[in-house]
């Protein structure tokens, strides 16, 4: 009787490591048509091409991508997606030299949600320096000081959009809100003291969470167990058993954001169709 069991035992392991593997595997990868990709085969076409500059919320395979939806809105554009999983803005100045080599027309910019998630606690700096391989414990004070020398490297770009930072956690007046607000508060003014196009994507979501028909009972938690749980548990459930995001989101009593950070279906709509109205203006 017991070597079946410990034969079941095994089997279920071993499932349970096999979808752990998969699962982190898709989330590895980085997204397709990035800069990289595109000179290393350049159309001789005059197209315009808008470099999308971010983090996960931008590469979109933990959740809906934004930027796949751009493309099939604007065909005859080239839209180079340079959101990596997981990257502080430090991150993106090392990535920078192939995005400026594009020659891109427009950079559409969303980064910080990983800033301020590292800058909200002593532990989630920690674990940011540690697993990104990072020189220092990201701040909001670093962040200020690496976002302006980033616009500073983007000076020869014609036009170059910068989107508030989407909420974390559902809950407006929560602690990491107040916290993400403050990074939104320093976007907006930058964007108006170098006159730069701001995208109001916090705000959008923000309308949007209003007509939410459910209360929220999770706030969002930072620790890293709770966190993995949630990421995985929704990646698991779409790419294994094939379930769309905003299903997941709405079982966990969630509106936009299935794991309390990434897009679903319908808050990738919203993300899409701000980028999108300020794109198509001549």
């Amino acid at each position: 009787m017991a070597i079946p069991i410990l034969i079941v035992i095994i089997a279920a392991a071993t499932l349970v490591v096999a979808v752990f593997f998969y699962v982190s595997r898709i989330i590895s990868l980085p997204p397709q048509g990035r800069a990289i990709d595109y000179l290393k085969n350049k159309s001789e076409k005059n197209q315009r091409i808008v470099a999308c500059i971010g983090d996960s919320l931008t590469h979109g395979n933990i959740g809906v991508s934004w930027v796949d939806k751009l493309r099939k809105e604007f065909p005859l554009d080239i839209f180079l997606n340079e959101g990596i999983n997981g990257d502080v803005v430090w991150q993106v100045h090392q990535r920078l030299e192939p995005i400026l080599k594009s020659n891109p027309d427009v950079i559409i910019l969303m980064i910080g949600s990983n800033d301020a998630m590292a800058s909200f606690n002593s532990n989630s700096g920690k674990r940011y320096k540690r697993n990104n391989n990072l020189l220092d414990i990201p701040s909001f004070q670093s962040y200020q000081k690496l976002f302006l020398e980033l616009l500073d490297k983007l000076i020869s770009v014609d036009k170059v959009f910068l989107c508030t930072l989407p909420p974390i956690g559902e809950i407006k007046d929560s602690q990491v809100n107040q916290h993400v607000n403050k990074f939104n508060d320093f976007i907006r003014k930058t964007a108006q003291e170098r006159y730069l196009s701001i995208l109001p994507v916090s705000e959008s979501l923000w309308s949007d969470l209003a007509l939410r028909e459910f209360s929220c009972i999770n706030d969002y938690n930072p620790n890293s167990i709770p966190l993995m749980r949630r990421i995985y548990g929704g990646v698991m459930h779409h790419y294994i058993f094939k379930q769309p995001w905003d299903k997941i989101a709405r079982s966990k009593r969630q509106w936009l954001l299935f794991d309390q950070i990434h897009l679903g279906e319908r808050a990738a709509n919203i993300v899409f169709k701000v980028i999108k109205n300020a794109i198509s203006k001549k």
